[in-house]
């Protein structure tokens, strides 16, 4: 795996988190006409999450550190340039930075946001199929 920024930080959040909430909005009037801002539980760089992945699928999984020009070129055929220079801008606005998360998913379905590593387990299959 290519990655230009590794220590670039995000805020996963698991799929479930996201359907869970969406319920919890069209189903209770408290929530009409709310502006909701959902994140995941915990602020994570793309490193510590392909080392989570990496355990829950028992893998090895390598990075290779690459330019920002070098990852644009591997992902040409799947996104489009102004596109890959936003994404990069982000990503290099958020290196070695923790992004601010919320408790919008707990407050709105009564459980806190699932972390990331649940969401690598939930998800180890698709990355080891044959």
């Amino acid at each position: 795996m290519s990655l230009p920024y590794p220590g670039a930080h995000n805020d996963p959040i698991h799929e479930r988190d996201i359907a869970d909430a969406a319920f919890a909005v069209l189903t209770d009037p408290r929530h009409r006409g709310g502006c909701f801002t959902l994140t995941g539980p915990e602020s994570l760089t793309f490193a510590e999450q392909i080392d989570q992945l990496a355990a829950a699928t028992a893998t090895t999984i390598p990075v290779k550190h690459v330019t920002r020009a070098e990852w644009k070129q591997e992902m040409a055929e799947h996104i489009p340039g102004a596109f890959a220079d936003t994404l990069l801008d982000w990503w290099e606005s958020h290196d070695g930075k923790p992004v601010t998360t919320t408790r919008t998913v707990e407050s709105l379905t009564g459980h806190p946001a699932r972390p990331f590593a649940v969401w690598a387990a939930d998800h180890a299959a698709d990355f080891t199929r044959s």
